[in-house]
């Protein structure tokens, strides 16, 4: 279990973390744990309170990858800042990992914490693989949001974190946002605001392909990243599905309206300025439809 910590004792009643007491007497039920930064892919382990990094490696590495997960949970903590679970495979084994946001000298790192769960349940290369696959399509679902249908916030995060790291493919981001949605849920209910979400996904869901991931970020908020495409490719590909969401009936002859941009990302520009900067162009476009 290179890089995994062992543990052996007892949790705080309380349940709470102080990161500079942290110990690996800290949680009892769990057999492992490590200390990462899901954004730069770094280990990290716990020393008489100070953070030492652990050289030479990546945080999945554990995983038998030489890339960065495709849904990472502990990125997905950390966007969130919520408490993550997920199931995995290590060395034959079935592991469930608990993740959660910790922060240390203003700092926000994710403690990944592991189970052993399997009890060395894996005995043959076919058991293994069935086991594998089965990890692989569980992990799926939870990079889902599961109201939509579409990814979720961290696995779209993760996914812009991962591509912007690359200048050579072009990116494009398209940013969405249901206009008056609180006059939609005041005035007709917050069934007929649910109906109108799953109707923009069950269009914006059509868009995904191996290089195009769409997603809800938000209650009434979403994200398509489009891979390998230039802004004009997005939108020549993306036009039919964003002309069905010009106007949507709810009730009583009223039409919601959703405002949107597609922004491309430019050199050396990361994942957080990509994101700020086709959000800032969506909220232009939606100030000129409040105004009409």
């Amino acid at each position: 279990m290179k890089n995994l910590i062992k543990i052996n004792s007892k949790i705080n009643e309380n349940g709470s973390i102080d990161f500079k007491e942290l110990n690996i007497d800290d949680f009892k039920e769990f057999d492992y744990y490590r200390i990462v930064n899901p954004i730069t892919k770094e280990i990290f382990y716990n020393d008489n309170g100070k953070l030492k990094l652990i050289h030479n490696c990546h945080c999945y590495d554990i995983w038998g990858n030489n890339k960065s997960c495709d849904y990472c949970v502990s990125t997905n903590a950390l966007v969130t800042n919520s408490t993550k679970k997920k199931l995995e495979q290590i060395d034959g084994n079935l592991f469930l990992a608990r993740v959660f946001p910790i922060i240390f000298d203003d700092k926000t790192y994710v403690l990944e914490l592991f189970q052993d769960i399997g009890d060395s349940y894996v005995k043959t290369e076919n058991e293994n693989l069935q086991l594998s696959q089965i990890v692989t399509q569980l992990n799926l679902l939870a990079s889902k949001d599961s109201f939509s249908g579409l990814f979720s916030h961290g696995f779209m995060y993760n996914k812009i974190m991962e591509i912007t790291r690359d200048n050579i493919m072009p990116v494009a981001l398209l940013c969405m946002d249901i206009d008056n949605m609180k006059y939609i849920n005041d005035n007709f209910g917050h069934y007929e605001g649910d109906v109108l979400i799953k109707k923009i996904s069950d269009e914006l869901i059509k868009l995904n392909s191996d290089n195009v991931f769409a997603a809800r970020t938000g209650g009434d908020e979403f994200q398509v990243i489009f891979i390998n495409y230039t802004k004009e490719m997005a939108l020549d590909y993306s036009k039919p599905i964003l002309d069905n969401l010009e106007k949507i009936l709810i009730k009583d002859n009223y039409y919601a309206s959703t405002s949107w941009a597609i922004e491309d990302r430019i050199k050396n520009q990361n994942a957080k300025e990509l994101i700020e900067s086709a959000d800032s162009k969506m909220y232009k476009v939606k100030d000129i439809h409040h105004k009409n």
